[in-house]
């Protein structure tokens, strides 16, 4: 078998179990994170407000990506076929990766200044001030976003950013996606580092209202995490999206060969790394902190506890007025 057949049948076992799997470890792991931050003793902590979101933006993100992908190995492929699908989900996947992008800059920034010694930095810290923040970031970016519903275009059977606003758009996410992202978010982490090397050095009361909790280090340790997660799984996305653009007109003296690496290359960089990136976030917590572990332990028991509930008094209707009549 040739390269560029192998490459393709790579590519598709890929799309076919990989993706599929992603998205349903995915979808399992952002559900539990929603629910498990949604409880009130979370929604009272910044940092899991913007974990919250993030899961909420990451859930959207990935199954709008994934699933139409995924779907049209065996059928008709409506996303390539449809301009107005096209663009929605175009717009849909763009909106809601980068809510989730900011979301993360936010949760670094909001570690920082809950560590900080300034007391004006430290007030910025506040659920109101997290869910200000999350909205002012939907409202950009549903504003932003609004030009992929205008100029994505299909071409070759194949939906996607082509002409002069494809490589306008290269450039685009190399800055936003890329450059902006990762620079505040090292920034902000190297922040934090140092506060907490300040905070450390000092010799502090017992009954000092600074002093970190292991619930808070936790959560700086999940902001750092996902950092690195980010950086890894995003890094290729524009550098590969400007190498696109501008060889996009040299199709004619590409081979069969460097046109199926090329696109192979692209898959893996712009689309199973970047998706990857939207379903990773509640295994890396439970992988890197046992005070999440438990978190998650305590809201899976509560919940199969309710659940167990409901369907015993959906089957004894009469059970528990029996039980309180007998107590009586």
């Amino acid at each position: 078998m040739s390269t560029v057949t192998n490459l393709i049948l790579v590519q598709q076992y890929l799309t076919r179990y990989v993706l599929s799997i992603i998205l349903a470890l995915g979808n399992l792991g952002n559900l539990i994170a929603i629910g498990l931050f949604l409880q009130n003793k979370h929604r009272k902590n910044p940092c899991s407000i913007y974990l919250l979101f993030a899961s909420i933006f990451g859930l959207i993100a990935a199954n709008w990506a994934i699933v139409p992908v995924v779907y049209a190995l065996d059928h008709f492929s409506m996303v390539n076929s449809s301009l107005i699908l096209c663009r929605i989900r175009g717009y849909m996947i763009h909106t809601n990766s980068q809510c989730f992008r900011y979301t993360l800059v936010l949760m670094c920034a909001d570690r920082y200044a809950f560590c900080s010694t300034r007391v004006s930095i430290r007030s910025l810290s506040r659920p109101q001030i997290a869910y200000r923040s999350i909205g002012i970031i939907i409202t950009f970016w549903m504003i932003v976003t609004f030009h992929v519903l205008v100029w994505e275009s299909i071409e070759n059977n194949r939906c996607y950013v082509y002409g002069i606003y494809g490589q306008i758009f290269s450039f685009y996410s190399l800055i936003f996606t890329g450059i902006i992202p990762i620079s505040m978010m090292i920034f902000f982490s190297i922040l934090l580092m140092k506060t907490l090397r300040k905070l450390r050095g000092r010799v502090q009361p017992i009954n000092n209202t600074r002093q970190l909790n292991r619930r808070d280090i936790n959560l700086m340790k999940l902001a750092l995490a996902e950092v690195i997660v980010y950086i890894f799984c995003t890094f290729g996305y524009p550098l590969i999206n400007i190498y696109m653009s501008i060889t996009a007109n040299m199709t004619s003296t590409k081979t069969a060969e460097r046109q199926q690496i090329e696109s192979f290359i692209d898959f893996l960089l712009a689309t199973l790394l970047l998706y990857l990136n939207y379903n990773t976030t509640f295994y890396v917590h439970i992988f890197i902190s046992k005070t999440y572990r438990k978190d998650v332990k305590e809201f899976i028991l509560k919940l199969v506890a309710k659940v167990r509930g409901i369907e015993q008094t959906e089957n004894n209707p009469l059970g528990i007025e029996n039980q309180i009549r007998t107590r009586q």
